[in-house]
């Protein structure tokens, strides 16, 4: 009989075939990274891979990898095989892009990052609310769940570790096209600011650029060797009236959450806070009554340690340590928990 981590394996690799097709018909008898980043995630996660992460699993063959990991680490400049570097690997390096908007945690910019953002004047009322909002029957408007961000596959690991996500002139000489544009560079360099801003009151937090890493990140914050990775069902529903119906609370208040972040390749800030709480809740059309969509929300129970600056207490009208903020998650966004903190029935 096969052990639960291979049929995991199994479910994992059927799931990648069916969004990855391409990745084996270009070399079917050569290793493909994404094989390397599906393995990992069996080896430490109990639930199958959200299709948001499975589609962003890098394309790149071995030899590809190899390559261009030796380049990485001989700090050169890849303009010479910049493009092939990029379309190889599934990048955006692209400068043609009106707009790119990047929910971040639906806001968790501290003042520095608010002044520096484009969109910084206009936060949308919907991103925050209060626990008591979370009652069945209650007619809520939901905020807009799309990000506005271009496709870009993870790096492999190998090439990922080499690349800093902090180092503005690091990203540049690896990718200089990406800061020819206006709207890119100020997307990467927000990005920037959000993994190397200071960390708030008892937060942990890190950007990484590779499922590896994330995963690491995530056992080593949560104190795990087995975790389980919970997303929101869709953006059904945004930016409409919903109704709110079964709520579940998960049972762990240690909770480390993901946002994708605009680089050239996928990348997420990741961050543990304490004293919160994670529910999964279903809306509902207010009128049929037909179910819209299953999403997960986090409030954060202690905002004493958050900066006066929050948009958060712009939204909800109080200072720090007055009350908690809850927001809720995109399809894009990763939750993680221990095994012993999440309920198997509402996964």
């Amino acid at each position: 009989m096969a052990t639960p981590s291979k049929i995991q394996l199994f479910l994992n690799l059927l799931l990648f075939l069916a969004f990855i097709p391409a990745a084996f018909s270009t070399a079917p008898t050569s290793s493909v990274s994404s094989i390397d980043q599906l393995q990992y995630w069996s080896k430490n996660v109990l639930n199958p891979m959200p299709k948001t992460i499975a589609s962003k699993l890098s394309p790149l063959l071995k030899q590809d990898s190899n390559h261009f990991a030796s380049l990485v680490s001989s700090k050169q400049r890849f303009p010479f095989d910049y493009a092939n570097f990029c379309s190889k690997a599934k990048l955006f390096c692209s400068t043609t892009l009106d707009n790119i908007r990047q929910n971040l945690g639906n806001g968790y910019n501290s003042y520095n990052i608010d002044k520096h953002a484009s969109n910084k004047g206009n936060p949308d009322p919907n991103s925050f609310f209060r626990l008591a909002i979370l009652k069945n029957g209650n007619k809520i408007h939901l905020p807009d769940l799309n990000d506005r961000i271009p496709f870009r596959a993870f790096l492999p690991s190998q090439i990922a570790s080499k690349i800093s996500t902090m180092k503005s002139n690091d990203l540049e000489n690896f990718f200089p096209q990406s800061f020819t544009s206006p709207v890119t560079k100020e997307a990467i360099e927000t990005s920037i600011l959000y993994c190397s801003s200071p960390r708030l009151k008892g937060e942990i937090k890190s950007c990484p650029n590779s499922v590896e890493d994330m995963i690491n990140f995530s056992k080593k914050s949560l104190g795990e060797n087995k975790l389980i990775a919970l997303t929101s069902q869709s953006t059904k529903g945004s930016n409409k009236e919903v109704e709110i119906q079964n709520i579940k609370q998960f049972r762990s208040e240690k909770v480390v959450s993901c946002h994708e972040i605009f680089f050239p390749f996928a990348t997420y800030f990741c961050h543990l806070l304490s004293s919160t709480r994670l529910y999964s809740v279903d809306v509902v059309d207010p009128a049929t009554k037909v179910p819209v969509n299953r999403l997960l929300a986090i409030c954060h129970m202690d905002t004493s340690g958050w900066p006066v600056e929050h948009v958060a207490f712009k939204i909800l009208k109080f200072t720090p340590g007055r009350g908690e903020a809850c927001h809720w998650f995109t399809q894009i966004d990763l939750v993680w928990l221990g095994n012993n903190g999440a309920d198997q029935k509402i996964l």
